[in-house]
């Protein structure tokens, strides 16, 4: 996950009271700052040269060995070495830890004599640019790293002596980064083209165990065989960069660059992969992969911010992209199409991340190029109006929204054809647009045409089949088939844990698609228990500083199953957070900023605040109809709960006679047994009695229960509500844009 969640993890306590976060061989406080946890139940431990963290922390100097303890690291390594000679040995190395332990293992493996060491020793030291540099009078002590230095370069020295390939396969070990290197990196190098002594041991897995075998003897790599892994030491990095001659450095670089294209399975899609995505990520950056000129290695640029936005580490995703774009740009010009293909991508980051005018800049830019370059029939120029109707629906025009991507949908059917990724992709979006207009039944319709299609052509694991089932059974909820929806997103939630884990992205989106449907079956506690558990969750992952819809809605959501289960006042607060955040990020006038506003009234007017809720839902009522028109879902909602509030207030004729208009609308709109429409009949029995007209009314009333009975079940709370005599409230939770 991104940086904020792990520090909000961690200063929470969640999921673990007892850490330790080590940052180790940190010279820079000021870089190291922004990553340190304050207020946190844990330990941070940082190990640095630099002086300066003792402004900031509290320091323990690690000082060097006793004489004694230095004689007695030789002798544990080399049995045989005189207390005369571990003594002379310690006192050449100023008794330092790192340079006595990489003494002693090259005296074991090569069999020579301390006076022999000394000698070789003596002459890489003269040779070390740290001593010249920094120690070339006598009366100055020997700097540390120069005699760290020296050590090492008397060990790589002896490699290179007694196994070239060795030596040189761990030169290109020093152009990765300093993190442990999978050995499976250099199983798929048949294609890499180095120096020649290197490109044969690359092609032989026999020649690479044994260079591997080697460096680990001499002590110049940490092997792990557990993990098979080879990691270099952060001075060993930079001894054996500085040792590569200047015309040799890109050549290395780029060998690493190739190494790495091979290893990617490009497929991003796959939970499979992450791992190998993971391995491969820290080895991008260190070799500055985004500089590469080939266009296989730009491949792995672009599905490595892929990776990271489905892991869900989204922010680094946008800072890759933004990186990527500026050099690629100025290398390969706006037309090009890997760049093309990061401006795609940095525009629905930005989107995610809440940053819609930047998101709706570059998709106008993308879509101006498409169309220039490939005319308006081709697949890019499709994908790129599809992002620019996702920029509509942002700013609340659902209605164009959904016409316009109904009319990519069609241009993509007829181009390609009905099985086409493509066109199962803009049948996907064109049904989150049906939905958002309040098509459910539509949506309903395409979406399980699109995933019946996606199975037989994708399977029915691929990750785009299971968005289709999503958005199918969220076409089926928000029609009212409450049972049903819940049933199956069980099951797809569980199936989301299995597969992705808690707290990904993934699960919390259909772990919060679940809570909704638990609370519109009835099962308002355990609705509660969930959407609590998904907004720590996000949270958790995202931080409590950025903004995400699905986040949003979650609390949104939460702020209902708090006021259905008796808990007005943390409701109210829920609630108001929710609307709040849509204001900031989506606008005043945008229809989720009325549903939130809808959402609330219900929890005012239960406060005891009828009046309040009243100038809320008028407000709310106004704007709806104004934008999304007068049979919009939202609308209908609106106006049920507007005539609730009219009644607590006493005007028993305004609210009785619109009562009557919306429920017309909703047995029109949604059906005679949608709950929404069973809500509406309900309330309209309530508010006819006042009036006393009774003429047939109780055999209303009884049919109506035997409706709820029939549609929601006996025990549904609503059920119930509704034989006690009590109104029903609508509730609206935003959809997935």
């Amino acid at each position: 996950a991104g940086v904020p969640a792990v520090r909000d993890a961690l200063r929470l306590g969640t999921p673990y009271q007892r850490w330790l976060l080590v940052f180790d061989g940190s010279d820079d406080p000021e870089v190291v700052r922004t990553f340190l946890v304050r207020n946190g139940s844990g330990r941070v431990l940082i190990t640095s040269r630099n002086s300066e963290w003792a402004d900031v922390a509290h320091v323990a100097e690690v000082r060097a060995f006793r004489r004694s303890e230095s004689r007695s690291l030789v002798k544990r390594r080399r049995p045989e070495t005189t207390e005369a000679d571990a003594d002379r040995l310690a006192a050449t190395l100023s008794d330092h830890p790192l340079a006595l332990e990489q003494a002693a293992v090259l005296l074991t493996e090569t069999g020579m004599s301390v006076s022999e060491y000394l000698r070789l020793f003596a002459e890489k030291l003269a040779e070390t640019p740290i001593f010249v540099d920094r120690a070339a009078a006598s009366d100055k002590p020997v700097p540390i790293e120069a005699l760290i230095a020296a050590a090492w370069n008397a060990s790589l020295d002896e490699l290179r002596r007694h196994n070239s390939e060795a030596y040189q396969l761990l030169e290109i070990c020093a152009f990765f980064s300093p993190h442990p290197i999978p050995l499976y990196f250099f199983a798929t190098a048949r294609g890499v083209s180095v120096t020649p002594e290197l490109n044969r041991a690359l092609r032989d897995s026999t020649r690479v165990a044994r260079a591997v075998r080697d460096i680990g003897r001499y002590g110049l790599a940490r092997i792990n065989y557990r993990n098979d892994t080879i990691q270099l030491h952060r001075l060993v990095r930079l001894i054996l960069r500085n040792r590569v001659e200047p015309e040799r450095h890109a050549m290395m670089a780029h060998g690493v660059h190739v190494l790495i294209s091979n290893i990617d399975p490009n497929d991003t899609l796959s939970h499979y992969q992450w791992n190998r995505y993971r391995d491969l990520m820290p080895h991008a950056y260190a070799s500055d992969i985004v500089a590469c000129d080939d266009s296989w290695v730009r491949r792995v640029v672009i599905n490595l911010m892929r990776f990271l936005f489905r892991w869900g580490d989204h922010e680094e995703a946008l800072r890759l992209a933004e990186l990527t774009l500026a050099r690629w740009r100025a290398k390969l010009g706006d037309e090009d199409r890997q760049t093309l293909h990061v401006c795609t991508l940095l525009g629905y980051y930005y989107w995610i991340a809440g940053r819609f005018d930047e998101a709706a800049r570059i998709n106008r830019e993308v879509l101006d190029i498409y169309r220039r370059v490939d005319g308006e029939n081709s697949e890019g120029t499709l994908v790129a109006r599809g992002a620019v109707t996702i920029d509509l629906r942002t700013r609340g025009d659902f209605h164009t929204s959904a016409q316009e991507s109904g009319a990519i949908y069609r241009t993509g059917r007829d181009l390609f054809s009905p099985d086409d990724p493509a066109t199962l992709r803009f049948a996907r979006l064109y049904c989150v647009s049906l939905r958002l207009v309040g098509d459910y039944r539509q949506a309903a319709e395409l979406d399980n045409d699109t995933y019946e299609r996606a199975t037989e052509v994708l399977g029915s694991s691929h990750p785009e089949t299971l968005s289709v089932l999503s958005g199918l059974i969220l076409d089926r909820r928000e029609a009212g088939e409450y049972l049903w929806a819940r049933a199956q997103l069980e099951l797809l939630a569980d199936r989301a844990l299995r597969i992705h884990g808690a707290g990904t992205a993934d699960t919390l989106r259909r772990q919060g698609y679940l809570a909704v449907a638990l609370r519109k079956a009835g099962d308002y506690e355990a609705a509660l228990a969930l959407s609590t558990k998904v907004l720590a969750g996000y949270r958790t992952r995202y931080g409590t500083d950025s903004f995400s819809y699905n986040a949003v809605a979650c609390e949104l959501g939460r702020s209902v199953d708090l006021r259905r289960t008796g808990d007005l006042l943390a409701a109210k607060e829920a609630g108001q957070s929710a609307l709040d955040q849509y204001r900031t990020y989506v606008g005043e006038h945008h229809p989720f900023v009325r549903a939130a506003e809808v959402d609330l009234a219900v929890t005012l007017r239960l406060l005891g605040d009828p009046l309040a809720a009243r100038v809320v839902n008028e407000h709310a009522l106004e704007l709806l109809q104004a934008t999304l028109g007068p049979d919009h879902v939202y609308a209908i909602a609106c106006a049920i709960n507007l005539a609730s509030d009219l009644a607590a207030l006493g005007e028993v004729e305004a609210a009785y006679t619109l009562s009557v208009e919306v429920l017309e609308r909703s047995r029109r709109v949604l059906g005679f047994n949608h709950p929404t429409t069973l809500a509406a009949s309900l309330n309209l029995v309530f508010d006819t009695r006042p009036l006393g007209w009774s003429a047939g009314l109780e055999n209303r009333y009884a049919d109506i229960v035997g409706r709820f009975q029939g549609v929601l079940g006996a025990e549904h709370p609503a059920t119930v509500d509704a034989m006690k005599g009590v109104r029903a409230d609508c509730d609206i939770d935003p959809l997935p844009l």
